[in-house]
């Protein structure tokens, strides 16, 4: 089974529902300061795209087709579109966040202005 076809399994959509009912708003929008339930942008305007209205269960640390990584509910978090499509591959494939603090310095300890 290929780690893509997971996702169309019924123990994923139930798995998901349960946890889309549990953290039903995007966490990356919740740290910015306001609530995003699948209708807004990653800048907290009004989504004008229908077909991205909606939320994903994503996985913290990528489970690259591993079994138990993909199945561990502590390694999940609830995002908008824009934070899991823009945001979460960037940070993914620089292997830090960009996000910044009130001073205008950058939250991640693996950013290399903090190293």
């Amino acid at each position: 089974m290929s780690r893509f076809s997971l996702y169309k399994t019924t123990r994923w959509k139930r798995s998901r529902l349960d946890h889309l009912s549990r953290e039903p708003i995007c966490r990356y929008c919740r740290q910015m300061g306001f609530v995003n339930d699948g209708s807004l942008t990653a800048a907290g305007e009004r989504q004008s795209n229908p077909k991205r209205r909606f939320l994903v269960v994503d996985h913290i640390v990528p489970h690259r087709g591993d079994l138990a990584l993909f199945w561990d509910q502590a390694n999940w978090q609830t995002l908008c579109p824009d934070h899991h499509d823009i945001v979460k591959q960037r940070e993914e494939v620089r292997g830090f966040s960009n996000a910044r603090g009130p001073d205008g310095w950058p939250l991640d300890p693996h950013h290399p202005a903090n190293r």
